[in-house]
């Protein structure tokens, strides 16, 4: 049977147990927290779960050369030289009766023309002009092929007074072959060579030797 100091006892022990689970509880919290504090304190030292490496620096990367820019900066290429005239030195002479008297004194033979340089005189005491072109005035190539003058634009004709000399050039339009070995001048074509108003007149033109 327990006495009143037995259950007092009891009491006491009960109340120190308590305080003794509550130290402890309380020492357990707080030791919890103080891992906690420490945990938070050192988790910026942890790299973040799936974070991505840091990028590489970028390395610059020199543009391709532009097809076009190189096109442009090419040197344009050389123009082709026109091949050079070739020049021939004459001295034929050609008279008509109408009192024409016609000098070759060369023939240039160019890409474009043939060009002859002359010297025309007129003497004749019936008229006081005369014309060489008022018909059909070429040179003929051994082929045949005719080179038709160019008339000039202030003698169409190539009207010449009378005891008047013309020096000058008659262009013919067409070249000839460089190997040509002669050429025929034709003025008035199918005139006969008295006619006062436009005499006709054939010269031949040795150009190799005869």
């Amino acid at each position: 049977m327990h006495t009143p100091s037995d259950a007092l006892h009891t009491v006491v022990s009960i109340r120190r147990t308590r305080v003794a689970v509550r130290k402890a509880t309380a020492l357990g919290l707080a030791t919890a927290a103080l891992l906690l504090a420490a945990c938070k304190d050192r988790a910026p030292e942890a790299p973040a779960v799936g974070a991505a490496p840091a990028a590489a620096p970028a390395v610059a990367t020199p543009p391709a050369a532009s097809t076009t820019s190189a096109v442009a900066a090419a040197p344009p290429a050389a123009p082709v030289a026109a091949a050079s005239p070739k020049r021939v030195p004459l001295a034929v002479q050609g008279v008509a009766a109408a009192g024409v008297t016609v000098r070759i004194k060369a023939v240039e033979i160019g890409a474009d023309a043939t060009v002859l340089d002359v010297s025309i005189s007129f003497a004749n005491r019936i008229t006081n002009t005369t014309m060489l072109a008022l018909a059909d005035t070429y040179l003929q190539d051994e082929t045949g092929a005719r080179l038709h003058i160019k008339r000039p634009d202030n003698n169409r004709d190539i009207t010449i007074r009378e005891g008047e000399t013309l020096d000058g050039q008659l262009v013919f339009m067409g070249a000839v072959s460089p190997s040509a070995r002669k050429l025929k001048l034709v003025f008035n074509d199918g005139n006969q060579d008295d006619n006062i108003v436009a005499p006709g007149l054939v010269v031949d033109l040795p150009l190799q030797g005869g």
